[in-house]
């Protein structure tokens, strides 16, 4: 296996970051592994190194500032890199490989990027294969008054830092650059997906009519079963549900992390991305 990375320029400034994990013999089509928010390519490294080892052109996306990327401007909220990051990322890897198609897997942040720019610009559900979702969502984060209120915190200390140490909430390797996490607490406080210009993206998510898999932890705070069902009912289909619960046959209730990192994760959660891959 070889590795690579490319460091990708965007349109309005700043630049995305491709590592590339690219077995001898690569089978079908690639395969982008996006990251979450307070996360790099670290936070998904075990899903790529597994999505490699059976034989996918695996690409690690690093986005809006994290890792190796640079943000276009600190004060990008969260719908900006999922229209200039992603997009940039997207075209590369296409003309870089020469296929006209790929795969997105992603966890938490990474879902909520691609879902909003297929919502936004449909057209490029032609470049889609499949779309996987692992612990992505963003209206019930704060079901009661407590969370409420952190949330709320979150989103004040956000806007006044300027970016999200990563001490504010330590669920990843690093902090948020920019101001993305200030429009996460106002779509979780609302309970509404709603761009800057008022679009509705809950309501747009029924024309995304590629083969998609959505995948929930029992133990997610992060990403609440009902948060993520709610993103599974509203998208159009062909898709496909898994809820990583002892009810359901699983180990454990899985965290947010825990779907994507340990032997738990290698052996129970990630079957299900290659087997859903594979068949596509």
């Amino acid at each position: 296996m070889t590795q690579e990375t490319h460091l990708v320029p965007m349109q309005g400034g700043g630049h995305v970051a491709l590592h590339r994990y690219k077995p001898a013999k690569p089978v079908g089509l690639p395969v982008v592994v996006a990251h979450g928010t307070l996360s790099n390519q670290l936070a998904v490294e075990h899903l790529g190194s597994f999505l490699a080892e059976q034989g996918f052109d695996t690409w690690l996306l690093e986005w809006g500032g994290h890792g190796h990327a640079k943000p276009a401007h600190r004060k990008q909220n969260f719908e900006y890199p999922a229209l200039n990051d992603l997009p940039a990322a997207i075209d590369f890897i296409v003309q870089y490989t020469g296929f006209e198609q790929l795969h997105w897997t992603s966890h938490s942040g990474g879902g909520l990027l691609a879902l909003m720019l297929l919502a936004r610009q449909p057209q490029r559900l032609a470049q889609i294969k499949t779309l996987s979702l692992i612990g992505a969502q963003v209206t019930d984060a704060a079901p009661n008054l407590k969370e409420k209120m952190r949330v709320a915190a979150l989103g004040t200390l956000t806007r006044l830092f300027g970016r999200t140490p990563r001490k504010l909430v330590p669920i990843g390797p690093e902090g948020e650059p920019t101001l993305l996490l200030v429009q996460w607490c106002k779509w979780n406080l609302s309970g509404r997906w709603k761009g800057t210009d008022g679009f509705d993206y809950l309501e747009a998510l029924k024309q995304i009519n590629v083969p998609s898999l959505v995948i929930a932890g029992g133990r997610d705070e992060v990403a609440p079963t009902k948060g993520c069902r709610r993103i599974y009912e509203a998208l159009g289909g062909p898709k496909t549900w898994h809820e990583c619960t002892v009810k359901q046959g699983f180990s454990k209730d899985f965290s947010h992390s825990q779907m994507i990192r340990g032997e738990a994760a290698k052996t129970e959660v990630f079957p299900l991305l290659h087997r859903f891959i594979q068949a596509a």
